[in-house]
Order: C-alpha cells, then sequence, then structure tokens
C-alpha cells in the first residue's frame, strides 16, 4: 500500500534539528512599513479593483486575518518578510493603517517557499501560469522532485505535473492564460497541437471565445479546413492604441479584443507607488 501523503500542515510542522518552528505563534501588531513582500511570490498580478475593496472592508472592519511573517535574515530588527498575506499588507497600506496584526514565524527558505505556495493554492487565489511558476520555483530552488513537492502540498503527482507542463507553452499562450483570456484547460488541449500551430491557434480561440471543446474540433481539423481567422479593422490600430495608453499611464499596457466586441485592458504596474499614482490620476479625472 502506498504512503499517505502528508497535508500542507504536516509537512511545516515537521521540526527542524535543534531549531523551533515557530518564534511565538502570537498575533501582534508590527509597523506596516517594517513588512517587506517575498521576492519569488508565486503571486504575480495584484487586481487593483480587487484591492480597493479588500482596502474599503478593512476601513471598516479593520484585517481580520492576520498576515504570516518572518524576521529578515533571522534578524527582527531589519523588518519581517511577508511569507502569506502580501494582498492583505497591501490593501492595508491603501486603507491607511500604520500596523498590521502578524504572525511572526521562523520558518527557513524552504519551507518559506512551500507556506506561501501553500496559501495561496488553498485560497484559490492563483492563476494557472502563477501556480505553474510557483511549482517550478520550488522545484529549481529547493531540491524538490515533482512526487516530493506533490506529497508537501497535498496533491497528486499527475496534478503537479499537468500544471507544470503549461510552462511548455510559448510565452504568447502562457500571457493568454494568465490574463484570463484562457483557461488552464485551453492550454492542455493547445499542448496536443504541433509547437508551430499552437500560438495562432490560442490567439484564435481567445478572440473569437472558443470553448474547449471548440478548440479540439479546431486541432482536430486538417489546417486547410479550420475555421478562417478573423481580421478585425480594430487590430491594426492595437500596437498604437498601447502606446498611447502606455504613454498616458506611464505604466505597461495590453489590450486584448475579442469577437464580441469584449476589451480587455491590462496595466501593469511595477509597485504599490506605481499603482497609487495611476488610480489618483484616474480620481482626479472623474472629478474634474
Amino acid at each position: 500500500m502506498p504512503a499517505k501523503r502528508r497535508s500542507m500542515a504536516e509537512f511545516l510542522n515537521l521540526a527542524e534539528s535543534g531549531a523551533p518552528t515557530v518564534t511565538d505563534g502570537l498575533k501582534r501588531e508590527l509597523p506596516i512599513d517594517r513588512l517587506f513582500p517575498r521576492q519569488n511570490q508565486p503571486r504575480r498580478t495584484l487586481d487593483p479593483a480587487e484591492l480597493e475593496q479588500l482596502a474599503a472592508t478593512i476601513r471598516t472592519l479593520g484585517m481580520i486575518q492576520p498576515i504570516v511573517v518572518r524576521p529578515l535574515d533571522g534578524n527582527s530588527r531589519d523588518g519581517y518578510e511577508i511569507v502569506a498575506g502580501e494582498r492583505r499588507w497591501r490593501a492595508a497600506q491603501l486603507a491607511g493603517m500604520s500596523t498590521v496584526p502578524a504572525i511572526i514565524r521562523s520558518l527557513d527558505e524552504q519551507r518559506t517557499a512551500l507556506y506561501s505556495l501553500a496559501e495561496n493554492i488553498a485560497r484559490s487565489d492563483l492563476n494557472p501560469m502563477e501556480l505553474a511558476n510557483g511549482y517550478q520555483s520550488v522545484l529549481d530552488h529547493h531540491g524538490f522532485s515533482q512526487t516530493e513537492l506533490a506529497e508537501a502540498i497535498g496533491q497528486h503527482v499527475k496534478t503537479v505535473n499537468r500544471v507544470l507542463r503549461l510552462l511548455k507553452l510559448p510565452e504568447g499562450v502562457r500571457q493568454l492564460i494568465e490574463q484570463g483570456w484562457l483557461t488552464a484547460k485551453h492550454g492542455e488541449v493547445l499542448l496536443t497541437a504541433p509547437k508551430a500551430q499552437q500560438l495562432a491557434l490560442a490567439q484564435r480561440a481567445a478572440e473569437q471565445e472558443w470553448s474547449v471543446r471548440e478548440l479540439e474540433r479546431q486541432i482536430a481539423k486538417p489546417p486547410a479546413t479550420r475555421q478562417p481567422e478573423t481580421h478585425h479593422a480594430i487590430d491594426t490600430d492595437m500596437a498604437s492604441e498601447q502606446t498611447r495608453w502606455s504613454e498616458q499611464l506611464s505604466a505597461e499596457v495590453k489590450l486584448r479584443y475579442a469577437k464580441t466586441g469584449k476589451v480587455q485592458i491590462v496595466i501593469t504596474v511595477a509597485s504599490l507607488d506605481e499603482y497609487q499614482g495611476i488610480r489618483e490620476r484616474f480620481l482626479r479625472s472623474d472629478d474634474s
């Protein structure tokens, strides 16, 4: 009989030799400016609208769930690294809080990576590509095999492997999945198509809003009989439109047009300060 997979809690609570896992385990109020986001945080995108909504809740009710931190370089005088709860920390900044409730833990780098990954999995906070990159980061930097990682996070190894295979897709396809235009299942189906055709098929699937089943049908057809590509006049102006948006906002802007006429505007900023600058610009335009 195969050994039962450990839960994440069981894995994290395995004490290291001579070192306690928990520094104090109590909820403490820590200065918000002494907390720093984790560099290898698996979650890479933060929805500004969700942040604003969370900030409004925090203003009304306070921060209900504490974040988890660890001392930087093992020394709390240097501040704390956020292990789990970066989104709450950023929302607390928007809400104008000076301190946040936090639980301090003494975690090595391996456990920190797993803890951060596990919290996001439990909250379903990661899009498929963030999850795949999070898995790959743990494999690359902490010497885990896929089987060991699956055991540590309580997943079946086939599930972990299926997620990791998405990283084999072309960069353009991965971006469509990360931005929500395609699902992980679309990505899995695209992996069955010839490599040279994957990006074109993905773009058409996104523009024409193909279901997974329709994508499967299109891949199964000989290339000459596939549904012809549609070219919208607006597509020819996409690059210039993106440039105008990017220059106006001083940030990276991507536009995606769907067959139905739906347009998605994706604004990527490098820091919370940049986000707040763009937010203030929009608010000023609303008031004028």
